[in-house]
Formats: C-alpha cells, sequence, structure tokens
C-alpha cells in the first residue's frame, strides 16, 4: 500500500459517474488509461510527468494530487467536495499578540 503514495481523496468525472482518485498510484492510471482525449492541455502534460516521477520517489504524494487537481480543473472533470468557506473581505491575522502596556 506504501507503493501506491496515499493522498486525500480527489473526485472527478467521467461521464456522468463521480470517480474518487485516493493515491498516486490511482491517478497515474486514471490520467494514462481513462482521461478524456479531448481534454488534454499543458497542465495535463505537466502533471503525468509529476505522477511518474513521484512513483518513483522523487516527490511527496502532495505534489502529486495537486498536480493531478489542476489537471483535473483545466479539463473540467474536478468535482469539488468539500465546500469553500464563505468569502468575509476581511484578512485574518496570522498571529494574536497581546496589547502593549503604556509606560
Amino acid at each position: 500500500m506504501e507503493d501506491y503514495k496515499p493522498f486525500k481523496i480527489v473526485s472527478v468525472l467521467q461521464g456522468s459517474k463521480s470517480i474518487a482518485i485516493d493515491s498516486v498510484y490511482d491517478a497515474a492510471r486514471y490520467i494514462l488509461e481513462k482521461w478524456p482525449d479531448e481534454e488534454t492541455g499543458p497542465k495535463y502534460e505537466i502533471c503525468k510527468a509529476i505522477l511518474l516521477k513521484c512513483l518513483e520517489g522523487g516527490c511527496s504524494a502532495a505534489v502529486a494530487r495537486v498536480a493531478f487537481v489542476e489537471a483535473a480543473r483545466e479539463a473540467n472533470i474536478y468535482i469539488e467536495t468539500t465546500p469553500r468557506p464563505p468569502a468575509t473581505g476581511k484578512l485574518e491575522r496570522w498571529h494574536k499578540s497581546k496589547p502593549r502596556r503604556r509606560s
């Protein structure tokens, strides 16, 4: 199982069916065997190279997942499975600091 390099599930659309991809191995098989032929672009080519490099041990599963998601978005087959939080329009503070004491 470790050779498969698991990552957080990515859902893609195949016809009218949703397919769950949860490892570098599954992503590589999908992109090489089941990817829609008419939906290949520059991110598809980069993704293929990254997935194969990752299977050889040249990068992490997280990097491969990001490449796969970007290629799927480019091909319009990516399905957003976790809703994004609503935009607040405010910048969040990275850290909270204590108020300064006046002398």
